[in-house]
């Protein structure tokens, strides 16, 4: 009788429960801003930016990258960008511009990829996107540690942070085409294959 070792699903890895918790910490994010606790919705914050380069790393550095991670990592990297800018544009901190160009484009993209596969691309995430992202991740809690009683007064933690996140809202764009190309080519590579 021979010993059979069973095999973990694709889908039961480490890199996504992590995913999930991060899906799980948006509608908290989100609570903590309206009901004015900055330092606690900072920290919410923090752990979600922590938790968007955990994922990344844990998946490459064990080889725990599976086909439903690359499916849900762009999509809460975007609810979480998404959900954050919102809830700060209702307290009155980011101006709405921002908002509604990073919505304009999630909203394009989200059309392609449900217009040509079904919602379900299959691309990698581009450096722009992670640089994006990142700048997003930085300049968004700086926003919010900017409305705490720690910075009252420092006026250039604000500006600060507001040049983090229009060079971000300028790379999601970016981002933006560039996925937006990668859809069209695969697309067109698609249809000449049928």
């Amino acid at each position: 009788m021979t010993d059979t070792v069973r095999q973990r699903p694709d889908w039961q890895t480490w890199p996504n429960l992590i995913t999930v918790v991060r899906f799980l910490l948006i509608p908290v994010f989100i609570w903590l801003v309206v009901a004015h606790h900055s330092g606690w919705a900072l920290v919410t914050l923090v752990v979600l930016g922590v938790s968007d380069w955990a994922d990344g790393f844990i998946a490459r550095r064990f080889d725990q990258g599976s086909k439903l991670g690359k499916a849900l990592d762009p999509i809460a990297d975007r609810l979480a960008i998404i959900a954050i800018v919102l809830s700060l544009v209702l307290v009155g901190l980011l101006p709405w511009p921002s908002v509604a160009i990073i919505v304009l484009v999630d909203a394009v993209l989200a059309l392609l990829s449900g217009l040509w596969f079904r919602g379900d691309p299959d691309l990698d995430v581009t450096w722009t996107g992670k640089v994006r992202s990142a700048l997003l991740f930085v300049g968004l809690p700086l926003l919010l540690f900017s409305s705490t009683s720690f910075a009252a007064g420092h006026d250039w933690v604000r500006v600060t942070a507001l040049v983090f996140v229009w060079a971000g809202t300028i790379g999601h764009v970016v981002a933006g085409v560039q996925y937006a190309r990668a859809l069209a080519t695969k697309h067109r590579a698609e249809s000449r294959a049928r």
